[in-house]
């Protein structure tokens, strides 16, 4: 299971409000965050809702200006130059919260770690609190397995990968008898054995072997590279 982080501003103060409003009594008793780093999660919330507040108002007030300046600059068809933008952000500035500790995304992570640690964070409860990455389609779309022999068991490759939040992967195969690669199987775990027939005893054949991941029961990402495997027959 990975644990997410939001790196985009709107999406970590979301995801903020998401960790502490199902932060229950339950929770508290399994995961065993601190009351000092949930004290500090609070306060950076609540002052990082307000500097992004401001910033998106600023934000307005800048392009409206930065769009009367480019009227006096070219003009725009046959728009006449009115006067000045307000530039008034708010009709009385409100006071800010207090400002908290640096780095609020940082304290996410310490608290997020101290889940981890617990050894109660299931998926349904990252999933409650905001903190587990649901792997997706799009960035799944351009996964490339690692292909490799893990072992020889009983003479047959055993062909191993990482599944990264695939669903499996197809095993194509190049038995050397001129057919070039075929499909040959799926795998739904990171290890999978051919069974195929071994060639007779004390011949050798080289076997090639490429993958691809599946998801939702289609192929995705890339091809992996290209490994051989010497195969001998010894019954």
């Amino acid at each position: 299971m990975k644990i997410l982080i939001e790196g985009a501003e709107d999406k970590l103060a979301a995801q903020l409000h998401k960790f502490r409003n199902g932060y229950s009594t339950t929770y508290a008793a399994l995961l065993k965050v601190p009351t000092n780093l949930l004290d500090k999660l609070d306060k950076g919330s609540l002052f990082l809702d307000f500097v992004l507040d401001m910033q998106s108002k600023i934000h307005t007030v800048s392009s409206t200006f930065t769009s009367y300046k480019n009227l006096v600059l070219h003009g725009h068809g046959t728009d006449v130059l009115g006067a000045l933008p307000v530039l008034t952000i708010y009709p009385t500035t409100p006071a800010p919260p207090p400002i908290c500790d640096a780095n609020v995304a940082g304290i996410l992570r310490e608290i997020a770690q101290v889940c981890v640690n617990s050894g109660n964070l299931t998926e349904d409860i990252a999933k409650a609190l905001g903190l587990f990455e649901d792997p997706t389609v799009v960035s799944l779309a351009s996964g490339t397995p690692d292909l490799s022999l893990k072992s020889m068991s009983g003479g047959h490759p055993m062909l191993h990968t990482v599944l990264n939040g695939y669903d499996g992967f197809e095993v194509w195969k190049d038995s050397g008898i001129g057919a070039g690669f075929v499909f040959h199987n799926v795998s739904t775990s990171s290890d999978f054995t051919d069974q195929s027939a071994l060639p007779a005893l004390g011949v050798e054949v080289v076997w090639k072997y490429k993958i691809i991941y599946r998801l939702k029961n289609l192929q995705i990402g890339n091809w992996s590279a290209t490994i051989s495997v010497a195969v001998k027959g010894n019954v």
